[in-house]
């Protein structure tokens, strides 16, 4: 059934089919005329549809004066020109008088416009017109299940799907000389001005809820100021009243702590400083605690990487390029450096899970819990987290939130979350659609960085049926996920996770117990292109394969974030299986762009374990094989994994456990085990070993000694000495 909106659209494009016809004739007269120059000539129209995807969403790809900046430099052009730009009437913050002053034609229908551009998806898919150009954010490029049916239905009409959020370019990374995919069109520092606003706020609130009444509570969250010049005044405005009056007697000195060095962060301290403020040093941070109010200023406190962590084995100066590429050899030293000391967190961090999260909850708990009783230890009161990863670097944010209901609480006593600021608790605000308060700004912005791109695409005279990789700018061409029906070369990988989703009776699943690979990959592996490229080695061996999971995680104000794939590779034959995995481990080694790391777990019979040997020069292989995978063998590959010179083979009876123990390692491996019994399968892994770790129940150790014994290989167990195993010492 088609929705109001599909109805409404075709209504209002009945009319208009003569005049589409008419607009067609000149070009057809033309061509009888054997006109050189009008037979070339192109006219291309653009449409601006409506954006009902959210009610908050209220920004535009382009404003009203990017219209009129086209249709000034491209109507009546030749040989390509700008026929026209229709406008679907919206809630979008530039009123559609605007857009008809800078003559773009107001219209409900679209379907004259060639190219149409929005922001986010349309609503549903019978909003979607057959046979157009489509430019939004479709988030469908990491295969996310909930998208799926958008794609299908943009491949069945024959729609040319290009999606902004793959417009990049390769960038250098300073920091480790690597090639990175830099976005070209995005809401750059707005998310960071929006975040900060909204965080003074929520400031106001926790407060109030410890009987302290302050400016802060009067500052309104960023949408309601119409643009960004008066979000500013009003925060000047509050600063003013700090400057003047002061802040409460007893309210401890406010230190606002900033993580992220990115446009991110660089947003959210451009309105912080609109206060009246001092940036200190953590030295001087711990000097504040003793200063008594009332205090006319806030502060502000940077923290660097080399401040939230240190190597696990201590020694030696930070360094950040060491630090990235090898995370899992440090550990956080936030808790204890620098959350004691701040009142508000701004987190604009980038996270992924190879890294120490900035504060855990029991971390948090800890602190909360010292504060309360210490008077002399400064109370986190707010979380403004700009991220707004879901229990990321930041474990408490246990999920984001909307523009009306934009904060909760955390109570770090009980682990409870609650809507209600109260005094137990640490608010937090976790709005993830930040840029779209401040409207006006984040579409000019984005408008801007869309232009450039836009006037390449109409001086090519570009229509739907060229070859995106001849006519397009290679920025676009990149960016182009689906033509003609199909999708494009750079997007082929989409079939397998759209496959996935299907639930089709006909589909042949392949049985776990089947010889094959697991392989658990976690990295940039969509905009990088490795994905493609390992489907594709999968697929020159002639190996079936399923996806088991994907994990997307939502790009980051422009910095895409790191996604999981499980995916199971069968054969019967051992050798394609082993040339798959040697293959992907160089994919992961080769691709820098795309930072990867692979676990894998090997249900094979007789595995080929020397396929696996970890080489480092100067340190001694060790393959460790730990049998168990509960808590506490968790902990044990994360302290032993952390060295690449040791193999944390990790053995349960369950796949999902062994799998989950051995991503801990930076080394890991899993494979499945029946260990209540001696078998064949235990026995290849105990002899392959250089040392057991046997984390099982005692009952089950005496039979695990009893195979080391007859292998000799070494066996570490932690429970307490049986008669039963005393016995075997003798032996």
């Amino acid at each position: 059934m088609s929705s109001p909106v599909s109805l409404r659209r075709l209504v209002s494009c009945r009319h208009r089919s003569l005049s589409a016809i008419a607009r067609l004739q000149p070009a057809a007269v033309a061509a009888v005329s054997g006109s050189a120059n009008l037979t070339s000539r192109r006219d291309i129209s653009i449409g601006i549809l409506r954006e009902n995807y959210d009610k908050w969403e209220r920004r535009v790809a382009i404003t009203p004066t990017h219209v009129q900046q086209l249709l000034a430099e491209f109507r009546g052009t030749l040989p390509n020109q700008l026929s026209n730009i229709y406008v679907q009437p919206s809630q979008r913050i530039f009123p559609d008088s605007q857009y008809k002053a800078a003559g773009a034609t107001i219209s409900e229908c679209l379907d004259e416009a060639d190219i149409l551009l929005g922001v986010k998806r349309v609503a549903s898919e019978d909003d979607l017109i057959p046979d157009k150009t489509y430019f939004f954010f479709s988030h469908v490029i990491k295969g996310q299940p909930e998208n799926m049916a958008l794609l299908q239905a943009i491949l069945d009409k024959n729609i040319q799907l290009i999606d902004y959020e793959a417009i990049a370019e390769d960038v250098k990374d300073p920091s480790n000389g690597k090639m990175k995919k830099r976005r070209l069109v995005a809401f750059g520092k707005y998310a960071g001005i929006a975040g900060m606003i909204d965080t003074f706020q929520c400031l106001g609130r926790r407060l109030l809820a410890s009987g302290y009444s302050t400016p802060f509570l009067n500052c309104p969250q960023a949408y309601i100021h119409y643009d960004l010049d008066e979000a500013k005044r009003a925060v000047s405005e509050m600063g003013k009243r700090i400057e003047k009056d002061g802040l409460p007697m007893n309210l401890e000195p406010l230190i606002f702590a900033f993580t992220g060095n990115g446009n991110v962060t660089n947003g959210a301290l451009e309105i912080f400083k609109l206060l009246p403020h001092k940036m200190i040093t953590l030295e001087e941070a711990k000097e504040l605690k003793n200063q008594p109010g009332p205090h006319r200023c806030v502060y502000g406190l940077m923290v660097h990487q080399k401040d939230i962590v240190k190597k696990t084995n201590g020694g030696g100066e930070f360094d950040v390029k060491h630090y990235r590429e090898n995370p899992v050899e440090y550990e956080s030293t936030f808790a204890s450096n620098v959350a004691p000391l701040c009142n508000v967190l701004i987190n604009g961090i980038y996270w992924d899970e190879r890294y120490p999260r900035l504060l855990t909850k029991a971390e948090a708990s800890e602190l909360y819990e010292n504060g309360s009783n210490n008077r002399h230890v400064v109370r986190l009161y707010v979380l403004g987290d700009i991220s707004c990863d879901i229990e990321g670097s930041i474990e408490f944010l246990e999920k984001t939130t909307s523009i009306d209901k934009p904060f909760f609480s955390w109570n770090p006593t009980t682990n409870e979350v609650s809507d209600d600021i109260s005094d137990e608790g640490i608010a937090v605000m976790g709005v993830d659609i930040l840029p779209t308060e401040l409207s006006v700004e984040s579409s000019k912005h984005f408008g801007n960085a869309l232009m450039p791109l836009l006037k390449r695409l109409i001086s090519a005279g570009f229509t739907k049926e060229d070859d995106v990789y001849e006519k397009l700018p290679s920025e676009l061409a990149n960016a182009c996920i689906t033509q003609n029906g199909s999708l494009t070369p750079n997007f082929k990988y989409i079939e397998a996770l759209m496959n996935r989703a299907r639930t089709s009776a006909a589909a042949v699943h392949h049985s776990v117990g089947e010889p094959h690979l697991l392989l658990r990959i976690t990295g940039h592996l969509f905009d990088s292109g490795l994905i493609n490229q390992i489907l594709d080695v999968i697929e020159g061996q002639d190996c079936h394969f399923e996806i088991e999971d994907c994990i997307v995680k939502r790009t980051i104000s422009g910095v895409a974030t790191k996604s999981t794939l499980m995916l199971r590779v069968f054969s019967e034959d051992n050798d394609k299986l082993d040339h798959v995995l040697r293959k992907v481990t160089l994919l992961l080694d080769l691709i820098d762009s795309a930072e990867a790391s692979m676990q894998h777990f090997d249900n094979r019979v007789k595995p080929n374990w020397d396929q696996d040997k970890v080489t480092v020069l100067g340190d001694k292989e060790r393959n460790i094989l730990l049998l168990g995978a509960g808590k506490v063998a968790a902990s044990f590959a994360e302290y032993l994994g952390r060295s690449k010179s040791n193999t944390i083979t990790v053995a349960s009876q369950f796949e999902a456990d062994s799998m989950r123990t051995a991503h801990y390692a930076t080394r890991g491996k899993a494979v499945t085990c029946d260990l209540s019994q001696p078998g064949d399968k235990l026995k290849y892994l105990i002899e392959e070993a250089d040392i057991v770790v046997s984390l099982l129940p005692a009952p089950m150790h005496p039979m695990v000694a009893e195979e080391c014994i007859s292998l000799k290989t070494d066996l570490v167990t932690a429970s307490y000495e049986s008669d039963e195993m005393k016995k075997l010492g003798d032996r």
